[in-house]
């Protein structure tokens, strides 16, 4: 199983409009088969933490193509995007995960290929920090 690690930097005032509009399009990546786990606030610096977990990397590519090549997606990346100052992506194999009631080991590191390893690229109009966190283009 493969986790993306998600945070998002909100612009100050936005962070009641960006939740709503995340709620959506939590909803819209379910309907994708994206599994989602967890989205939190950090009030103090206005960070948006979010994690969603995908079986290999194969599957993270496929789900995530399908998902922001969506018109959906490309209806409102600009007004979604318009939130947030920067955000870093952070993939994880995972190593321990829960089963039922139960949290159980897994194969670690698992077999295939590496959690990230295809590569996203940072939306139209942004571009990779050297602390790999996608910008806005200046």
């Amino acid at each position: 199983m493969i986790t993306e690690l998600r945070r998002y930097r909100i612009k100050p005032g936005r962070m009641e409009s960006w939740l709503s509009f995340f709620a959506e399009a939590a909803r819209e990546q379910v309907g994708h088969g994206i599994r989602m786990e967890y989205a939190g606030v950090d009030a103090e610096t206005d960070t948006f933490v979010w994690l969603r977990s995908f079986a290999d990397e194969p599957d993270r590519k496929a789900l995530k193509d399908a998902f922001y090549g969506s018109d959906w997606w490309n209806e409102r990346e600009d007004a979604a995007m318009s939130h947030v100052i920067e955000y870093d992506v952070t993939f994880l194999d995972a190593a321990l995960i829960r089963d039922g009631g139960q949290v159980v080991r897994t194969s670690w590191p698992a077999a295939g290929d590496r959690a990230g390893s295809t590569g996203d690229s940072p939306p139209d109009g942004w571009t990779s920090s050297t602390r790999r966190t996608y910008v806005p283009e200046r």
